[in-house]
C-alpha cells in the first residue's frame, strides 16, 4: 500500500512539473504558419503523414462588436475550459485542409473571464470526449454537458475552437492547455477561406455566421448556444500566466511552469522539501530505532543495568581519550610485531656441536641423509637406519670384556657358577665400575636411535640374565 501511495505522489509531482504534459507539434517540421502584411496567411503541415500546402486564408477581425473583412481588431473568447485536445498528428481523412493547421482544440463554457476565475475546482462543467479527430466537431458522451446535444434550448453556451498558432511562441505555449478545468481567454482572428464565400465552410467564419460580439469584441455564441470555429491565435491568457505572440509578456508561460510557484520556485520547493524530507525521515527513523532499542534494554536489563552499561561506555570512552588501549588492541599490536619474527626462518643447529656424549650427535643418529653415511638393515619386515655414531658405540661394547658377576659367599654357600662352557675371568671392582657407564651410555643411545632388529643373544647377555635370576633367589634366603 505504501508503494502505491509513493507512486501516485511521484506521478503527481511529474504532472505538476510538466514532465508528462502533452507536447505541442514541432514548429517548422510538423507545422509552420506564414502571415503576410495584407491580412492573409498560409500554412504547411505534415501532421497527416503527408505534406499539405494550403491555399491563402484571410484573417477577419472585430471592431465595436462588429465582424467584417475590413475590421482589424482581434476577437476574444472567454470562459471556463472544460476539455482540451493537443494534437501530435491528424487523421488524413479530414475533409477540410484548415484542420491540418490546428495545434489544439478546446471546449469552453462561455462566461466572463472573471467569473471563470471564481469557479471552484470540481464545480465547472465536465465534458466526456469520445473522439476529437475533427477539431471543431468532437464526439462527446455522458457528462454534465454533451456538446452533441447543445441547442437553442440549452441552459449553457459553448465555444468549440480549433486553434491555429500565429507564431512559434504560441505553438510552444499550446502545452499550457494540457491542463483543463481552468479559466481561459483566447485572442485572435476568425478564419475565412475567401471574402466572396456566402456560407461557413467546416467551421470557418462567413458573414452569415450566427456569431455575436460585445462592444469590446468579446464573442458570444448567438442563438444556437454553440459556436464551432477555427481561430488564428495571437494570445492565450490563463489564471496566472500568458502565452503571447512574441514571448515578451511579464507573466509569460514557460513549459513546466507551475501556478504560484513558477518553474524555478517549484524546482527549489522540490529540492528543499524532497531533500529535507529525506533527511527528516532518516532522523526520525533513527530516533525511533534508538527509542525501541532503549525500551528493549530496559525490559531485559532493568533501569539499574542500563545505567551501569552507560557508565561502562563512558569509562571506555574516557580511557580511549586518555590513550589507554584495550586488550584487543594490544593483542593486535603484538601480532603485528610478531609477524616478522615468525616469518624469519629458524636457525639450523650445528650437527657437529657437542651434545654431552662426546662427539656423538643426536641429529646424526636420527638423520637418514647421505652425509651421515647411514645404512639400512632389514629384518622381520621392518627397516632400521644405523648412524656412524651408533655403530661406533656398538663396536666399543663388543670389544669390552664380558661382565662377570661377583662371587657371593653369603651364608657360607658355594660360589655360583654359570652354565657357560668357559669360566668367566674375574674382574676387579674398578673394572666393573668402569664398564657400567658404557653400558648405560649404550642404553641412552638406543633410546635416542630407532630400535634395531632382534639379534641372536651373545654370551655376556646370558650371564647377565642368569645373575639377575640368582639375585632374585637371594631375596628368599632365610637367615
Amino acid at each position: 500500500m505504501g508503494r502505491v501511495l509513493l507512486g501516485i505522489l511521484l506521478a503527481s509531482v511529474f504532472l505538476l512539473a510538466g514532465c508528462l504534459a502533452p507536447v505541442s507539434p514541432d514548429w517548422g517540421n510538423d507545422l509552420s504558419i506564414e502571415r503576410s502584411d495584407d491580412g492573409t496567411f498560409t500554412f504547411t503541415s505534415t501532421m497527416s503523414g503527408e505534406t499539405v500546402n494550403s491555399v491563402e486564408y484571410t484573417e477577419r477581425g472585430c471592431e465595436d462588436g462588429a465582424f467584417g473583412s475590413d475590421k482589424e481588431g482581434e476577437v476574444k473568447f472567454e470562459g471556463y475550459m472544460s476539455a482540451s485536445e493537443i494534437y501530435d498528428s491528424h487523421n488524413p481523412d479530414l475533409s477540410n485542409n484548415i484542420a491540418f493547421a490546428t495545434s489544439a482544440a478546446v471546449a469552453i463554457n462561455s462566461m466572463s473571464f472573471e467569473d471563470a476565475k471564481n469557479v471552484r475546482s470540481g464545480e465547472g462543467e465536465r465534458v466526456e470526449v469520445k473522439d476529437w479527430s475533427d477539431p471543431v466537431a468532437p464526439d462527446t458522451g455522458a457528462g454534465t454537458a454533451d456538446l452533441d446535444k447543445i441547442d437553442p434550448d440549452s441552459e449553457t453556451k459553448w465555444f468549440v475552437l480549433g486553434l491555429i498558432p500565429a507564431s512559434e511562441n504560441i505553438n510552444d505555449g499550446i502545452a499550457a492547455l494540457g491542463k483543463y478545468h481552468q479559466p481561459i481567454r483566447i485572442t485572435g482572428y476568425l478564419v475565412q477561406e475567401n471574402s466572396n464565400s456566402g456560407s461557413p465552410i467546416g467551421g470557418m467564419w462567413s458573414g452569415s455566421n450566427d456569431l455575436e460580439a460585445s462592444s469590446d469584441c468579446v464573442a458570444k455564441t448567438g442563438n444556437q448556444n454553440i459556436a464551432q470555429i477555427y481561430v488564428l491565435v495571437t494570445k492565450i491568457e490563463l489564471a496566472d500566466s500568458v502565452v503571447s505572440l512574441d514571448g515578451e509578456h511579464d507573466d509569460e508561460y514557460t513549459f513546466g511552469d507551475v501556478s504560484m510557484l513558477g518553474r524555478t520556485g517549484f524546482i527549489l520547493f522540490l529540492l528543499i522539501v524532497g531533500a529535507g524530507g529525506a533527511v527528516g525521515a532518516y532522523m526520525y527513523s533513527s530516533l525511533r530505532l534508538t527509542m525501541s532499542a532503549r525500551s528493549i534494554a530496559l525490559t531485559l536489563l532493568g533501569k539499574e543495568g542500563v545505567e551501569k552499561a552507560a557508565q561502562v561506555r563512558q569509562r571506555v570512552k574516557d580511557a580511549e581519550e586518555s590513550g589507554m588501549k584495550t586488550p584487543d588492541q594490544r593483542r593486535a599490536e603484538q601480532r603485528k610485531q610478531a609477524k616478522p619474527t615468525a616469518a624469519a626462518k629458524p636457525k639450523k643447529s650445528n650437527k657437529d656441536e657437542d651434545d654431552g656424549f662426546g662427539s656423538f650427535s643426536i641429529d646424526s643418529a636420527l638423520s637418514g641423509g647421505s652425509d651421515s653415511g647411514s645404512r639400512s638393515e632389514f629384518g622381520s619386515g621392518s627397516s632400521v637406519v644405523a648412524s656412524d655414531d651408533a655403530k661406533r658405540v656398538e663396536r666399543e661394547v663388543e670389544e669390552s670384556e664380558p661382565f662377570v658377576p661377583p662371587t657371593s659367599t653369603f651364608g657360607g654357600g658355594a660360589p655360583v657358577s654359570t652354565s657357560s662352557s668357559s669360566t668367566p675371568t674375574p674382574v676387579s671392582s674398578s673394572t666393573t665400575a668402569k664398564k657400567k657407564p658404557k653400558v648405560r651410555r649404550r642404553k641412552a643411545v638406543r633410546k635416542q636411535a630407532e630400535p634395531e632388529p632382534e639379534t641372536e643373544p651373545e654370551p655376556q647377555n646370558d650371564e647377565k640374565t642368569f645373575w639377575q635370576e640368582e639375585e632374585d633367589d637371594f631375596s628368599d634366603f632365610n637367615i
